[in-house]
């Protein structure tokens, strides 16, 4: 084990109770942010964060919020080691996700929106096919979540390996491929290069005509104005948002009048509810790195997540 005391700040103040100890209790020490070797950052504000980190260096380590660090990546260097929050929001934003599947599947918007008695038609879920999009915790905790739907799902991932629920892995390249038979596509990869502008026009008119896009990552993975012109004339059947971008959302933008897209306010993953899992990860993480063992969540800055 390595020295106790590991120095540790939470920025910016005030500082959560139990952040304070969780510290306390994996054998660190909380130090005002000058003298930290380790930053807990609890902030929004990239630009905030990096002009900070200008003047801390002697941090070495800096634990983000987020799961998601695209907006993190400019202020990232090889200086420090930098982790997210994995698997602290897996749960609910997969139940969200879930629920915008349904919600979409059954018309939920045009009956909200009708001011009228409106009958929608009755679309299962159960038996469907669905592709997942990324395979990280928001994957793994949606497959859960359907088994009970007897979906035939497919996991698309960078590096594929069998997951529990998963009808089939497949790498990320095989994603024109596999659209075609989707019910669902669910998309829950973090935004990269790679993943930036991923579902266009021409990826949508790969989907069925009946299908829902659902889309819990990033606003960024899907091209909005395509999505409009698709959600419009009827190409794919419905839209489930809790992402968009641009972000926030103006209220103008024609997203919010089309009955067959229901949108969220990046509500599905709120910090406040989670926070007890992350106080979790962070005293978890703190052993770790006393014991010089591989951190949760450590980012790879050049694959961006």
């Amino acid at each position: 084990m390595g020295p106790p005391g590991l120095a540790i700040t939470i920025q910016p103040e005030p500082a959560h109770a139990g952040l304070i100890k969780a510290i306390r209790v994996a054998g660190g020490r909380r130090v005002p942010v000058g003298e930290a070797e380790v930053l807990v950052w609890m902030g929004e504000d990239a630009a905030e964060l990096s002009s900070l980190l200008s003047g801390l260096p002697a941090v070495r380590w800096v634990q983000l919020p987020s799961a998601g660090v695209d907006t993190y990546l400019p202020c990232m260097c090889d200086r420090q080691t930098w982790t997210r929050a994995q698997g602290v929001y897996g749960v609910p934003v997969a139940e969200h996700a879930l629920m915008l599947a349904l919600a979409c599947l059954r018309g939920v918007a045009v009956s909200v929106r009708s001011r009228q008695w409106s009958p929608q038609p009755s679309v299962a879920l159960t038996g469907e096919d669905v592709l997942i999009v990324g395979g990280g915790s928001i994957a793994t905790a949606l497959l859960d979540l359907l088994n009970p739907f007897d979906v035939r799902a497919t996991v698309l991932r960078c590096h594929p390996r069998s997951m529990a629920g998963a009808a089939s892995v497949l790498p990320m390249p095989m994603l024109d491929e596999v659209l075609p038979c989707a019910r669902v596509v669910f998309l829950c990869a973090p935004l990269t290069p790679q993943t930036d502008g991923l579902i266009d026009a021409q990826r949508m008119r790969l989907m069925r005509s009946d299908a829902c896009l659902v889309n819990v990552a990033r606003g960024r993975l899907v091209v909005t104005d395509d999505l409009v012109g698709c959600l419009s004339t009827g190409q794919i059947t419905a839209a489930g948002l809790d992402v968009t971008d641009p972000e926030p959302l103006p209220s103008d933008h024609p997203l919010w009048r089309l009955p067959n897209c229901i949108i969220t306010a990046h509500s599905a993953g709120e910090l406040g509810r989670c926070m007890p899992a992350f106080v979790q990860l962070v005293e978890n993480n703190i052993r770790r790195w006393r014991n010089g063992e591989q951190l949760i969540g450590q980012v790879d800055i050049t694959l961006g997540y």
